[in-house]
């Protein structure tokens, strides 16, 4: 199975996500500029909310997308309370993309947030770390 993460984040928290379901994946995590370079199996994709809503660079990426190249999306997301992985899954849907049941919101407060001047590299708790590798296992991408 071909499996590629894509991410967009402005302040680390995302990349920080995305990174961590990469590694739980075996494969390495890229910014949403990275191409996909072929048809892929699953995409974990996520980013981060701004405002109760993805960032426009994200809506572009999920507006692009086609079924014939991607098979399957699981979603993930940072924000400080909103959930930004049902916006994702319901632009994959939109696109005819097959969505996993599974979605990943992680909550980071206020930590990091890039409107708050936020340019590091969030650190994930256990208990967040325990999530990612529950999302990873029930996305399909390990056993």
């Amino acid at each position: 199975m071909k499996i590629a993460v894509r991410y967009q984040s402005r302040g680390g928290n995302t990349k920080a996500v995305a990174e961590a379901v990469a590694k739980e994946a075996g494969i390495r995590a890229e910014p949403l500029d990275v191409p996909l370079g072929g048809a892929v199996d699953l995409l974990f994709v996520g980013g981060g909310v701004y405002g109760q809503n993805i960032d426009p660079s994200l809506k572009s990426y999920l507006e692009a997308l086609e079924p014939n190249e991607v098979k399957s999306v699981a979603a993930f997301s940072t924000g400080g309370w909103s959930d930004g992985a049902r916006r994702i899954t319901a632009m994959a849907k939109a696109k005819g993309i097959a969505v996993r049941d599974e979605t990943l919101p992680i909550k980071f407060g206020f930590r990091n947030f890039a409107w708050l001047g936020g340019k590091g590299h969030a650190a994930l708790s256990a208990g967040q770390q325990r999530l990612v590798e529950d999302f990873v296992r029930k996305a399909g991408a390990r056993e």
